[in-house]
């Protein structure tokens, strides 16, 4: 049986409790205010500590004990206030970072892919079959680019805290539906093989849910071989709905299955493969799907093929 001491008591009733309280007031209120509410909640629960919990030890501290520990106190709030400040203005410039790049850099880009566009169909319509691929390849990289942009401007708002959904009641069938049949028409030499079904309302955003099924078939296209088919399945399990999206592409390996939903990561085989890619669309998809109350996973042998699994509740 271990016996404290009645000293030790006291010292975790005045000085401990009294800096871990102060520290966390402090700190909370420059976090999410900045320097001026983190300076004023420092003097404050400086004086707090003070006339409550440091003078009413007057055995076990003089008052020039409790002076000083106070004025420890407010020079650690005033540092911490100074550096939650940084953060605070950091939050700032990514908002800033977001407007700029939605309109001095995204705006440019639908301009180029649209003149592109009407480039290609006038030299297609002319017979100028040689110009005509060149506007398509514009046409192409600038999707690529806005793609890019998309996914940076989607990282960027996650960590501020600006990924908003809609909430909207919609049919999970009728998505996949018209996810697959767009990635066929955009792949029109793959084999894209869809069964199954829900029979299923989603409760939920339409938008980003069709963005993380689009991102899962991509990877998919991008990361297989061009004669191997893939594979999407809609399965239901009680009150949850199920997607799957196999490929027989490189595989995963176990020890990789986590960290391929880690922002900028990119598998081992993915960069042996040579195709390109930042390692952010499955970081946005399993943000997405967790903020629906769902999960994202994977089964792989880590030699060949791997199979997505997208679950998600029901409305």
């Amino acid at each position: 049986v271990i016996i404290f001491p009645d000293e030790y008591f006291e010292l975790i009733n005045s000085q401990t409790i009294s800096l871990i309280v102060f520290i966390l007031i402090v700190t909370a209120s420059s976090w999410y205010g900045g320097l001026g509410p983190g300076i004023f909640a420092t003097f404050l629960t400086g004086a707090l500590n003070y006339f409550t919990l440091l003078r009413q030890d007057l055995f076990f501290h003089s008052q020039i004990g409790d002076l000083l520990i106070t004025a420890i106190y407010l020079i650690l709030g005033f540092f911490i206030s100074v550096i939650s400040e940084a953060r605070y203005e950091s939050e700032l410039q990514k908002d800033k970072f977001i407007a700029l790049v939605a309109h001095e850099i995204k705006n440019p880009l639908s301009a180029i892919k649209g003149f592109a566009r009407l480039l290609y169909q006038g030299f297609r319509r002319s017979g100028r079959g040689k110009y005509s691929r060149y506007a398509e390849e514009i046409d192409f990289q600038s999707d690529k680019l806005l793609e890019l942009v998309d996914d940076l401007l989607d990282v960027t708002r996650i960590e501020v805290g600006k990924f908003i959904y809609k909430d909207e009641l919609f049919d999970f069938d009728s998505l996949v539906e018209k996810v697959v049949n767009n990635q066929k028409i955009i792949n029109s030499d793959r084999e894209i093989i869809s069964s199954g079904n829900s029979q299923k309302i989603i409760k939920g955003d339409r938008y980003r849910l069709g963005q993380v099924i689009t991102n899962l078939l991509t990877n998919a296209i991008k990361y297989s071989p061009k004669k191997s088919p893939i594979k999407v399945k809609v399965t239901c399990r009680r009150n949850r709905v199920i997607l799957s999206v196999k490929d027989y592409g490189i595989g995963i390996p176990y020890a990789e299955r986590k960290a391929v939903f880690n922002q900028y990561y990119r598998s081992g085989q993915s960069r042996k493969s040579g195709a390109e890619g930042l390692g952010l669309g499955l970081f946005i998809s399993a943000q997405i799907i967790k903020d629906h109350g769902g999960k994202l996973w994977i089964k792989s042998n880590g030699v060949k093929g791997s199979i997505f699994y997208m679950e998600i509740p029901k409305a």
